[in-house]
């Protein structure tokens, strides 16, 4: 998947935290995680192409996930900080399973199966962004991650919290989620019945078309649920 779905993945994630830790950083902190495999395993990749060129390594790893989970238990024992440590580990793993890692048992089971595997896209950056701008499911997402974020720190814009809230909740913020699930369930009925690309996936295959409708369709229930009314 995208950069954009991993985002609203991470900010789903981050709401639930948030619910578990009371503290609104856990949002911002699992969004920053969801996208931090493919900042760093594609600029490694692209540093040391012979060993990392896969541009899937070293945080697309099981390894790197327990790595951060353990520290974040050692590290904050007791403490809120070790569940928001968890968060991020959380968020690392989503990002793996919604890149399909189980493809590249090599570098998810690192060091367990061998050295890492693969060769990144050539061209990559430019290949990536046509790819990124040309699935409307993308816009899609990114729209809802901003209408999370807007609605998580609301309160802190200086903008008065009530005028906030009923143009926010009762406009845009519903109309983004009726959205996501209209989208939703066409992606996961078009992914399970076709096996051609949708107007809304057209660089997706069908596996990713049906999950990035499954993330929408539960994005869109968890956002119609939500009242972010418990921050810290």
């Amino acid at each position: 998947m995208f950069i954009f779905a991993h985002i609203f993945a991470g900010a789903l994630l981050g709401l639930f935290f948030w619910h578990l830790t009371n503290d609104r950083r856990a949002v911002p902190l699992c969004i920053a995680a969801s996208i931090l495999p493919d900042l760093i395993d594609k600029s490694l990749g692209l540093l040391f192409p012979l060993v990392l060129g896969g541009g899937r390594t070293v945080f697309h790893s099981l390894m790197m996930v327990c790595v951060v989970l353990i520290l974040s238990l050692l590290l904050f024992v007791r403490s809120r900080f070790a569940l928001l440590g968890a968060g991020v580990a959380c968020a690392l793993l989503l990002h793996q399973i919604f890149d399909e890692m189980w493809i590249l048992p090599a570098n998810w089971f690192y060091p367990l199966l061998g050295p890492f595997q693969g060769e990144m896209i050539p061209e990559y950056i430019g290949v990536y962004f046509w790819l990124e701008i040309t699935n409307p499911s993308e816009w899609m997402f990114l729209i809802a991650s901003v209408a999370i974020l807007a609605a998580s720190y609301g309160d802190m814009l200086p903008i008065p919290r009530a005028s906030l809230a009923d143009t926010l909740q009762a406009g845009a913020y519903t109309l983004v989620a009726v959205v996501l699930m209209i989208t939703g369930l066409y992606l996961v009925f078009t992914g399970l019945t076709s096996t051609m690309a949708t107007f809304m996936t057209p660089t997706y295959y069908q596996v990713p078309t049906v999950v990035a409708g499954l993330l929408a369709v539960c994005g869109a229930v968890v956002m119609s649920r939500e009242t972010f009314d418990t921050p810290r």
